[in-house]
């Protein structure tokens, strides 16, 4: 039986398209396998909306050029960087064998039953296409208690600094139909949550009823078994009173929501083309805060965008330390090839935006210290996924998105939702016991 390995990149979305891919793999008769040196076939999985993991990828996949002389590796690239690079990737990496766009990864398995090497399918039309979306639902997420599920696909915005909309192309929506009969098959295999994906979920439309994004999340409630509902990642700009209200009215909507902001300043946001001013992201904020009180609340930020100042540096700071957030995930600017944002001169050093990076993120451990001080000695509830790395614990994660490892439950519990009491918050997850 032939045996494939495939590493993953990037986003949630990423680690999604690497499911359906190794689905699909497996229907054909293919074997995963945990490790490269077990494998005949290598797909790296690939993210180009940042510098350093474009780079990781042709190190890493550089790593096994002895293996595919000496025992036939086959290195696959799909994704992102597949997308933008195309032909362009063989040059630069002559020893990988495939390089397949989003919107291609279905045809992977038939590339790999075949002989004719490379193969590269990157046609910017599929970006546009509904069949961007799987339809054998039997083939999809081979993993455990908690699975993504793609709703939309691309984006609109083109913000200055991000290349999805080029390598991702623009917005599609998924009808819900599809989405709910993928959701029904999930919970037929023992998927208690899902997490509804999209550059910008909170765009969606149907596009056969054009039923939004607050709509979907009530259908999918009203008509599915699931016991938990997220969803990732919102625009600003398009989180609405009745977005906000699905959390206090849809009890299995979980109370987390990731915002991302990118800057505190309105001239910053400007630049970067984000369509709102730190003053609306705020009320953005506090309307999620109105109507689910215990939101737990996380953000991006991008530190060093060109042309910044000390000053409106200062002003990201300010917003960070009004907004409290549970989780931050914050990124030095990295200029990518064709955006808007490549056009403007860079103004600071890459020492000066490390020593920015690391005072944000120092800002932001302090923070986060005191805003999950409210879970100790309080009951969770987490959904157990695996053992813990280390120790004699469990963990999964409670309803407001915190790993928690728990003491006091075996591998019986996995797959259940089991009350925990937070007895200490350690820095980047929580402690607990069953109770």
């Amino acid at each position: 039986m032939l045996r494939f390995h495939i590493h993953t990149f990037g986003c949630q979305m990423n680690e999604y398209d690497s499911e359906r891919v190794a689905g699909l793999l497996i229907a054909r008769g293919w074997r995963p396998v945990p490790t490269p040196d077990e494998a005949d076939l290598l797909i790296i999985n690939t993210c180009s909306v940042r510098e350093k993991p474009l780079q990781k990828v042709f190190s890493y996949a550089g790593r096994f050029i002895p293996a595919r002389k000496e025992r036939g590796l086959r290195i696959f690239v799909m994704g992102c960087v597949a997308q933008q690079l195309g032909t362009q990737m063989l040059e630069r990496a002559p020893y990988i064998d495939g390089v397949f766009g989003p919107g291609r990864e279905s045809m992977i398995p038939d590339a790999a039953a075949g002989e004719t090497f490379p193969v590269v399918m990157n046609d910017a039309a599929t970006l546009t296409d509904r069949e961007l979306f799987p339809s054998q639902y039997d083939t999809l997420w081979q993993g455990a208690f908690s699975a993504p599920v793609t709703v939309m696909h691309g984006c609109d915005n083109y913000c200055s600094y991000c290349i999805v909309p080029y390598v991702r192309g623009g917005e599609v929506s998924r009808s819900a139909d599809e989405i709910l009969r993928e959701i029904h098959a999930l919970s037929a295999r023992g998927v208690r949550e899902v997490t509804l994906l999209g550059q910008n979920v909170n765009s969606y439309r149907d596009p056969d009823t054009n039923l939004d994004f607050t709509g979907l999340l009530h259908r999918v409630a009203e008509r599915s078994a699931l016991a938990r509902i997220r969803f990732v990642t919102s625009h600003p700009r398009d989180f609405t009173r009745p977005l906000a209200e699905a959390f206090a009215r849809i009890p299995s909507l979980m109370p987390y929501l990731h915002l991302p902001a990118q800057a505190g300043s309105d001239r910053i946001l400007g630049l970067m083309n984000r369509g709102y001013t730190a003053a609306q992201y705020l009320e953005k904020i506090a309307l999620a805060r109105e109507l689910c009180p215990d939101i737990s609340l996380s953000g991006d930020f991008i530190v060093g965008f060109p042309g910044e100042t000390p000053e409106e540096f200062a002003a990201t700071i300010r917003l960070i330390e009004t907004v409290r957030y549970d989780t931050l995930f914050a990124f030095v600017y990295s200029p990518r090839p064709g955006t808007k944002a490549a056009e403007l001169s860079e103004t600071l050093s890459d020492a000066e935006k490390l020593d920015r990076l690391n005072h944000l993120l120092s800002i932001q451990r302090s923070i986060m210290g005191k805003t999950r001080q409210r879970f100790l000695d309080r009951t969770v509830t987490v959904l157990i996924e695996s053992r813990s790395p280390r120790g004699d614990t469990v963990m999964g994660r409670s309803e407001h998105n915190q790993i928690v490892h728990v003491a006091g439950a075996d591998d019986s519990a996995l797959g259940t939702f089991v009350p925990a009491r937070i007895t200490e918050i350690l820095e980047n997850t929580l402690r607990g016991t069953r109770s």
